[in-house]
Protein backbone atom coordinates (compact mmCIF):
# COMPACT_ATOMS: atom_id res chain seq x y z
CA UNK A 1 0.00 0.00 0.00
CA UNK A 2 1.13 3.66 -1.16
CA UNK A 3 0.20 6.87 0.29
CA UNK A 4 1.45 9.66 -1.27
CA UNK A 5 2.98 12.16 1.10
CA UNK A 6 0.79 15.20 -0.68
CA UNK A 7 -1.98 13.13 0.50
CA UNK A 8 -0.24 13.08 4.19
CA UNK A 9 0.83 17.03 4.39
CA UNK A 10 -2.55 18.40 3.02
CA UNK A 11 -4.33 16.54 5.68
CA UNK A 12 -1.48 17.89 8.42
CA UNK A 13 -2.01 21.22 7.44
CA UNK A 14 -5.29 21.28 7.97
CA UNK A 15 -4.87 20.25 11.39
CA UNK A 16 -2.27 23.63 12.36
CA UNK A 17 0.95 21.30 11.39
CA UNK A 18 3.80 23.62 9.92
CA UNK A 19 4.76 20.83 8.15
CA UNK A 20 5.31 16.65 7.81
CA UNK A 21 7.85 14.27 5.56
CA UNK A 22 7.93 10.66 5.02
CA UNK A 23 10.95 8.05 5.97
CA UNK A 24 11.76 4.40 5.41
CA UNK A 25 11.19 2.50 8.52
CA UNK A 26 14.72 0.98 9.00
CA UNK A 27 16.48 0.35 12.16
CA UNK A 28 18.64 3.48 13.44
CA UNK A 29 22.30 3.69 14.72
CA UNK A 30 22.15 4.47 18.32
CA UNK A 31 25.72 4.05 19.51
CA UNK A 32 25.70 8.02 20.01
CA UNK A 33 22.68 7.61 22.32
CA UNK A 34 24.60 4.58 24.45
CA UNK A 35 27.79 6.50 24.81
CA UNK A 36 25.46 9.41 26.18
CA UNK A 37 24.20 7.22 29.16
CA UNK A 38 27.31 5.70 29.06
CA UNK A 39 28.96 9.19 30.17
CA UNK A 40 26.05 9.85 32.77
CA UNK A 41 24.60 12.96 31.12
CA UNK A 42 21.19 11.25 31.74
CA UNK A 43 21.19 12.33 35.44
CA UNK A 44 19.01 10.93 37.28
CA UNK A 45 16.43 10.02 34.02
CA UNK A 46 17.47 6.18 34.57
CA UNK A 47 13.99 5.39 32.17
CA UNK A 48 15.87 6.53 29.06
CA UNK A 49 18.47 3.25 29.46
CA UNK A 50 14.91 1.10 28.85
CA UNK A 51 13.73 -0.24 25.97
CA UNK A 52 16.83 0.59 23.79
CA UNK A 53 15.74 -2.06 21.43
CA UNK A 54 12.71 -0.29 20.36
CA UNK A 55 14.64 3.03 20.16
CA UNK A 56 16.89 1.09 17.18
CA UNK A 57 14.35 -0.69 15.87
CA UNK A 58 11.10 0.67 15.45
CA UNK A 59 9.54 -2.16 13.79
CA UNK A 60 9.19 -3.54 17.92
CA UNK A 61 6.35 -0.36 18.00
CA UNK A 62 4.12 -1.77 15.47
CA UNK A 63 4.93 -5.29 13.48
CA UNK A 64 4.52 -4.56 9.72
CA UNK A 65 5.75 -0.68 9.84
CA UNK A 66 6.96 -0.03 7.03
CA UNK A 67 7.13 4.18 7.03
CA UNK A 68 7.56 6.94 9.69
CA UNK A 69 5.72 9.93 9.03
CA UNK A 70 7.10 13.25 11.36
CA UNK A 71 5.12 15.82 12.24
CA UNK A 72 5.97 19.42 13.54
CA UNK A 73 3.43 22.29 14.84
CA UNK A 74 5.44 25.28 15.78
CA UNK A 75 4.56 26.87 19.44
CA UNK A 76 7.47 30.16 18.60
CA UNK A 77 4.49 32.85 19.61
CA UNK A 78 4.87 36.53 20.81
CA UNK A 79 3.84 35.59 24.38
CA UNK A 80 3.07 38.14 27.07
CA UNK A 81 4.47 36.07 29.35
CA UNK A 82 8.19 36.82 28.23
CA UNK A 83 7.83 40.47 29.98
CA UNK A 84 8.06 38.98 33.85
CA UNK A 85 10.48 38.46 35.79
CA UNK A 86 10.33 35.12 36.37
CA UNK A 87 10.17 32.69 33.60
CA UNK A 88 8.48 29.29 32.52
CA UNK A 89 9.59 27.70 29.57
CA UNK A 90 7.06 28.66 25.93
CA UNK A 91 6.28 25.12 25.24
CA UNK A 92 4.46 25.26 28.95
CA UNK A 93 2.08 28.24 28.36
CA UNK A 94 0.16 26.53 25.66
CA UNK A 95 -2.22 23.18 26.55
CA UNK A 96 -0.60 20.29 26.70
CA UNK A 97 1.16 19.14 23.82
CA UNK A 98 0.98 15.51 24.26
CA UNK A 99 -2.90 15.36 24.30
CA UNK A 100 -3.29 18.08 21.74
CA UNK A 101 -0.96 16.36 19.05
CA UNK A 102 -1.66 13.05 19.75
CA UNK A 103 -6.03 14.26 18.72
CA UNK A 104 -4.74 15.78 15.85
CA UNK A 105 -2.69 13.15 14.64
CA UNK A 106 -5.53 10.98 15.13
CA UNK A 107 -8.01 13.36 12.44
CA UNK A 108 -5.20 12.25 10.67
CA UNK A 109 -5.27 8.70 10.55
CA UNK A 110 -9.12 8.83 10.74
CA UNK A 111 -9.34 10.71 7.16
CA UNK A 112 -6.73 8.32 5.83
CA UNK A 113 -8.49 5.04 6.35
CA UNK A 114 -11.43 6.66 4.78
CA UNK A 115 -9.44 6.20 1.96
CA UNK A 116 -6.70 3.73 2.97
CA UNK A 117 -8.99 0.96 4.99
CA UNK A 118 -6.03 -1.52 5.57
CA UNK A 119 -3.94 1.01 7.26
CA UNK A 120 -2.28 0.44 10.25
CA UNK A 121 -0.81 2.88 12.30
CA UNK A 122 0.77 4.23 15.84
CA UNK A 123 0.80 7.63 17.16
CA UNK A 124 4.09 8.78 19.15
CA UNK A 125 4.05 12.08 20.88
CA UNK A 126 7.02 12.16 23.43
CA UNK A 127 5.51 9.26 24.75
CA UNK A 128 7.63 6.16 24.02
CA UNK A 129 11.20 5.18 23.55
CA UNK A 130 11.22 6.83 19.80
CA UNK A 131 14.42 9.01 18.77
CA UNK A 132 11.91 11.68 17.67
CA UNK A 133 14.35 14.37 16.54
CA UNK A 134 16.08 12.26 14.38
CA UNK A 135 13.45 10.82 12.78
CA UNK A 136 12.05 14.21 12.27
CA UNK A 137 15.66 14.91 10.36
CA UNK A 138 15.24 11.76 7.95
CA UNK A 139 11.81 12.93 7.37
CA UNK A 140 13.60 16.19 5.83
CA UNK A 141 12.13 18.59 8.40
CA UNK A 142 15.44 20.10 9.76
CA UNK A 143 18.78 18.98 11.22
CA UNK A 144 19.98 18.61 14.77
CA UNK A 145 21.54 21.92 16.10
CA UNK A 146 24.14 22.65 18.43
CA UNK A 147 22.18 22.44 21.43
CA UNK A 148 20.90 19.15 20.19
CA UNK A 149 17.24 20.55 19.20
CA UNK A 150 15.65 20.22 15.69
CA UNK A 151 16.02 23.32 13.70
CA UNK A 152 14.40 24.58 11.41
CA UNK A 153 15.10 27.39 8.52
CA UNK A 154 11.20 28.56 8.43
CA UNK A 155 10.42 28.27 11.55
CA UNK A 156 13.19 27.82 14.44
CA UNK A 157 13.02 25.59 17.05
CA UNK A 158 10.60 25.74 18.95
CA UNK A 159 8.60 22.98 17.43
CA UNK A 160 6.45 20.23 19.01
CA UNK A 161 6.74 16.89 16.94
CA UNK A 162 4.84 13.73 16.58
CA UNK A 163 5.19 10.50 14.88
CA UNK A 164 2.59 8.21 12.52
CA UNK A 165 4.02 4.63 12.33
CA UNK A 166 2.71 3.11 9.42
CA UNK A 167 2.36 -0.48 7.33
CA UNK A 168 2.61 1.65 3.70
CA UNK A 169 5.17 3.29 1.56
CA UNK A 170 5.09 6.86 0.73
CA UNK A 171 7.63 9.58 -0.91
CA UNK A 172 10.39 9.60 1.35
CA UNK A 173 12.49 12.80 2.04
CA UNK A 174 16.00 13.68 1.27
CA UNK A 175 17.91 14.91 4.90
CA UNK A 176 18.31 18.39 5.24
CA UNK A 177 21.22 20.42 5.11
CA UNK A 178 22.54 21.97 8.61
CA UNK A 179 22.78 25.20 8.83
CA UNK A 180 24.61 25.99 11.86
CA UNK A 181 27.90 26.42 10.36
CA UNK A 182 30.19 28.25 12.79
CA UNK A 183 27.48 30.05 14.62
CA UNK A 184 27.72 28.77 18.67
CA UNK A 185 25.39 31.06 20.00
CA UNK A 186 23.40 28.16 21.36
CA UNK A 187 26.25 26.41 23.03
CA UNK A 188 27.74 30.24 25.20
CA UNK A 189 24.18 31.17 25.68
CA UNK A 190 24.35 28.16 27.96
CA UNK A 191 24.78 29.58 31.98
CA UNK A 192 25.94 26.60 33.21
CA UNK A 193 27.18 25.15 30.23
CA UNK A 194 25.17 22.56 29.76
CA UNK A 195 25.60 22.47 25.96
CA UNK A 196 28.56 19.94 25.08
CA UNK A 197 30.60 20.94 21.82
CA UNK A 198 29.29 17.43 20.09
CA UNK A 199 26.13 18.82 20.25
CA UNK A 200 24.92 16.86 22.72
CA UNK A 201 23.66 18.47 26.48
CA UNK A 202 24.81 17.17 29.81
CA UNK A 203 21.80 16.82 31.66
CA UNK A 204 23.26 17.43 35.24
CA UNK A 205 23.86 21.07 34.12
CA UNK A 206 20.74 21.77 32.16
CA UNK A 207 17.82 24.06 33.82
CA UNK A 208 15.17 22.38 31.99
CA UNK A 209 16.28 19.14 33.50
CA UNK A 210 16.97 20.57 37.36
CA UNK A 211 13.46 22.26 37.05
CA UNK A 212 11.52 19.64 36.18
CA UNK A 213 13.01 16.32 36.35
CA UNK A 214 15.59 16.50 39.22
CA UNK A 215 13.48 15.15 42.18
CA UNK A 216 16.49 16.62 44.82
CA UNK A 217 16.92 20.26 45.80
CA UNK A 218 19.03 21.57 42.63
CA UNK A 219 22.61 22.41 43.63
CA UNK A 220 22.93 26.29 44.48
CA UNK A 221 25.89 26.77 41.65
CA UNK A 222 23.21 25.74 38.65
CA UNK A 223 22.22 29.54 37.96
CA UNK A 224 18.67 29.68 36.77
CA UNK A 225 18.47 32.84 35.09
CA UNK A 226 14.95 33.21 36.88
CA UNK A 227 13.87 30.38 35.06
CA UNK A 228 11.56 28.05 37.98
CA UNK A 229 10.35 25.84 34.96
CA UNK A 230 11.92 24.49 31.60
CA UNK A 231 14.72 26.71 29.84
CA UNK A 232 14.78 29.08 26.46
CA UNK A 233 18.08 30.26 26.73
CA UNK A 234 19.38 28.12 24.14
CA UNK A 235 16.55 28.09 22.07
CA UNK A 236 15.89 32.32 21.71
CA UNK A 237 19.95 32.74 21.04
CA UNK A 238 19.18 30.94 17.92
CA UNK A 239 19.75 32.53 14.68
CA UNK A 240 17.32 30.29 13.10
CA UNK A 241 14.75 30.95 15.75
CA UNK A 242 15.08 34.78 15.50
CA UNK A 243 14.22 34.60 11.77
CA UNK A 244 11.84 31.95 12.54
CA UNK A 245 7.92 33.03 11.22
CA UNK A 246 6.06 33.46 14.36
CA UNK A 247 2.66 31.24 14.88
CA UNK A 248 -0.79 33.25 16.06
CA UNK A 249 -0.79 33.67 19.48
CA UNK A 250 -2.58 30.33 20.97
CA UNK A 251 -3.95 29.34 24.19
CA UNK A 252 -4.98 32.41 25.90
CA UNK A 253 -6.45 30.60 28.70
CA UNK A 254 -3.07 28.87 29.94
CA UNK A 255 -1.19 31.63 28.87
CA UNK A 256 -3.64 34.11 31.20
CA UNK A 257 -2.93 31.49 34.49
CA UNK A 258 0.49 31.35 33.91
CA UNK A 259 0.70 35.72 33.56
CA UNK A 260 -1.51 35.70 36.97
CA UNK A 261 0.88 32.65 38.73
CA UNK A 262 3.85 34.71 38.07
CA UNK A 263 2.28 37.60 39.23
CA UNK A 264 1.81 36.65 42.84
CA UNK A 265 4.87 34.95 42.39
CA UNK A 266 6.81 38.33 41.82
CA UNK A 267 4.58 39.99 44.57
CA UNK A 268 5.33 37.27 47.10
CA UNK A 269 1.82 35.89 47.22
CA UNK A 270 0.56 31.96 47.23
CA UNK A 271 0.28 30.87 44.15
CA UNK A 272 -1.04 27.27 44.48
CA UNK A 273 -4.46 27.58 43.22
CA UNK A 274 -3.22 29.25 39.59
CA UNK A 275 -0.72 26.05 39.64
CA UNK A 276 -3.05 23.31 40.22
CA UNK A 277 -5.31 24.89 37.32
CA UNK A 278 -2.31 24.64 35.07
CA UNK A 279 -1.42 21.03 35.84
CA UNK A 280 -4.42 20.07 34.55
CA UNK A 281 -4.50 21.95 31.14
CA UNK A 282 -0.72 22.48 30.31
CA UNK A 283 2.25 20.27 30.06
CA UNK A 284 2.79 21.35 34.06
CA UNK A 285 1.92 18.10 35.55
CA UNK A 286 5.60 17.15 35.58
CA UNK A 287 5.62 18.63 38.85
CA UNK A 288 4.22 18.86 41.80
CA UNK A 289 3.91 22.08 44.33
CA UNK A 290 6.67 21.68 46.30
CA UNK A 291 8.33 21.35 43.84
CA UNK A 292 7.88 24.49 42.17
CA UNK A 293 7.75 26.12 45.23
CA UNK A 294 11.14 25.34 45.67
CA UNK A 295 12.25 25.97 41.73
CA UNK A 296 10.73 29.62 42.92
CA UNK A 297 13.01 29.97 46.22
CA UNK A 298 16.17 29.53 44.65
CA UNK A 299 15.24 32.09 41.75
CA UNK A 300 14.28 34.25 43.81
CA UNK A 301 17.83 34.35 45.78
CA UNK A 302 19.96 33.77 43.10
CA UNK A 303 17.93 37.04 41.89
CA UNK A 304 18.64 39.16 45.56
CA UNK A 305 22.20 37.77 45.26
CA UNK A 306 22.79 39.58 41.17
CA UNK A 307 20.65 42.40 42.33
CA UNK A 308 22.91 43.33 45.33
Amino acid sequence: MYIPIQTVKDLALKEGFCSCGATKAEKMDISSFKDWLAKGYNASMSYLENYLDKRENPALLLEGTRSIFSFIMSYNDDSETSTHKFKIASYACRKDYHYTIKQKLNNIIIKLKDQYPDLQTKIFVDSAPVQERNWAIRCGLGWKGKNSLLVTKEFGNKVFIGEILANCTSDYAEETANACGNCNKCLTSCPNNAILPDGNINANLCISYQTIENKEEIPENINLRNYIYGCDICLNACIWNNRAKKTEVQDQEVKNLVCSMLDKIEKGEDFKSEFQKLRKLSPMDRIKYQKLLSNVELAKKQSLNTDL
